[in-house]
């Protein structure tokens, strides 16, 4: 017997599980959001609260984005609390470092400075990427579902398509990077950014995949006073606004059906069955596969598209400085790409995020990389020996690091943190919450989808089962996240027609 009813029950508490839940609470909706084992965007340890990786809201730019901010009255906050910088992002090759400025004549100057011989080549790739990337904002303007199934859903979507480069079932026919050879260093200042702010395999990025995190990196990484932690704490106080309801420690361990329809889900903890018309799920579609009675829907599912496959693990290493330690232009995202010809090792191609000094005078670098699933699973012991590869390869960049390093710690490694000064190790304050376990998989597609961007559906074989998470629309990475938010919710609102009085004006476009 239910205990307790709601109109949408929400697994999982990323960006897109709470945005969505938030959404649908502002409408009417009666909704709960369980937190389905997420750690947060921060962990504690020795009294330091550290992030779990880098953080660039680098779509802000997005009229998705905007417009979700603006139905949620967070715009205007969100906007208060930028932080701008004059660059945009920095490269670093073996014999070179690219300054991606904001200003066109610095930008112009710093491509004449360091690659005079293919000017022209960049200029045309950029003004390409910037018309391919204008072409997508006007296409994600349109109240579209992403991806879109049906006849008449695939023909909205094929018509707002119509100026992109691309067609609308895969992106092999367009390379934005065609004027440069193949192993131009150029290449890199390009598809480091894309590697880092996608959810998709490397090996997979190509056209709109490499080209519109470009072209969000260009427009200026827009840093948010507070980070992750403070945007997730203002959706979560929206989403409890809305009269919704948020439990961080809950997860569900059954989805609960009847005739192949939802009925409501099972919580781990008490074994309390609450009663749902709608089940989103915001968690990744392998752990939904786990507390689905059967599997066997998804077959077919899996028989045209194939099943998505972690590659690569996403690990982060936090380093704590005194602020003098910090190299004098070194901007506040880095990426350092060691070795040309092994740029996909864990330790050769790293994203480097400075925080600004603290009242003590200490800074934070943290760094992200991508090793390989097979490297943590087949090779036995190789997680334990990241954390110093990776801080020899920082150590190449930044200078007497050793002399100024203070706290060195991975939320993901399993060891304990390491304060440099008195040579001592500190037990974190929430054990459970690292190791191996809270690493983000990053997954390859056997079958991309429309523009090569897209993958899973967001409607799963089961009804009122919905998928909102990182492996729908992975290829726009925290866009394609919003996106796929912003048409689940679309989704539930045109299928429960019982409150549609409720509703009326709902996706209404607001000028922002």
């Amino acid at each position: 017997m239910n205990t307790a009813y709601y109109d949408v029950v929400v697994l999982g508490s990323r960006l897109g599980g709470l945005v969505t839940g938030a959404l649908l609470a502002k409408n009417g909706f009666r909704v709960l959001v369980l937190g389905q084992d997420d750690v947060g965007p921060t962990y504690k340890v020795g009294g330091l609260t550290l992030p779990r990786g880098p953080f660039d809201f680098v779509p802000g730019h997005s009229p998705v984005v905007r417009r979700t901010l603006n139905e949620l009255a967070l715009l205007q906050q969100v906007r208060r609390r930028m932080i701008a910088h004059p660059v945009a992002f920095q490269v670093c090759l073996p014999k070179q470092r690219f300054d991606f400025a904001l200003e066109p004549e610095v930008l112009e100057r710093e491509i004449e400075r360091e690659f005079p011989e293919v000017k022209r080549p960049i200029e045309d790739i950029h003004r390409a990427i910037r018309r391919a990337s204008e072409a997508l904002d006007k296409m994600t303007e349109n109240d579209l579902v992403w991806p879109p199934e049906g006849f008449f859903e695939r023909r909205e979507f094929q018509r707002a398509a119509a100026g992109l480069p691309v067609s609308t079932r895969a992106n092999e026919n367009w390379d934005p990077l065609s004027e440069l050879a193949e192993e131009h260093p150029f290449r890199h200042v390009v598809q480091a950014p894309a590697r880092f702010s996608t959810g998709l395999d490397p090996s997979q990025l190509a056209g709109l995949g490499i080209a519109q995190p470009y072209a969000s990196w260009m427009k200026g990484s827009m840093k948010i006073d507070g980070g992750y932690a403070w945007l997730r704490r203002q959706i979560t106080e929206r989403l409890e606004t809305y009269s919704g309801e948020f439990r961080p420690k809950e997860r569900a361990d059954r989805v609960l059906l009847r005739r192949g329809s939802v009925t409501g889900v099972r919580l781990a903890s008490t074994g309390e069955t609450l009663g749902c018309s709608f089940v989103v799920a915001n968690c990744d579609l392998a752990r939904l596969l786990r507390i689905v009675p059967d599997r066997s829907p998804f077959e077919d599912v899996f028989e045209q598209i194939g099943e998505p496959q972690p590659r690569w693990f996403r690990f982060t290493l936090n380093l704590v400085l005194d602020a003098a330690g910090i190299p004098e232009g070194m901007a506040h995202d880095v990426f350092y790409v060691r070795d040309l010809e092994r740029a996909r090792s864990s330790e050769t191609m790293l994203h480097i995020e400075r925080h600004e000094p603290d009242e003590n005078g200490h800074a934070l670098l943290s760094v992200q990389t991508l090793i390989p699933r097979r490297s943590v699973e087949d090779v036995p012991g190789f997680l334990e020996t990241v954390r110093e590869r990776v801080l020899a390869s920082v150590g190449e960049l930044v200078p007497f690091l050793g002399d100024h390093l203070l706290y060195v710690d991975s939320p993901h490694d399993g060891r304990e943190a390491q304060d440099i000064r008195n040579r001592a190790s500190i037990a974190p304050d929430e054990p459970w919450s690292r190791g191996p376990a809270s690493m983000e998989a990053v997954y390859g597609y056997p079958v991309r989808g429309m523009l090569g961007v897209c993958a899973m559906p967001s409607r799963t074989p089961i009804d009122r089962l919905y998928l909102c998470n990182e492996q729908v629309v992975p290829g726009l990475g925290l866009e394609g996240s919003l996106l796929a938010a912003a048409s689940v919710a679309r989704l539930v609102a045109k299928h429960d027609k019982r409150k549609e009085w409720m509703r009326r004006g709902l996706w209404t476009k607001s000028d922002v």
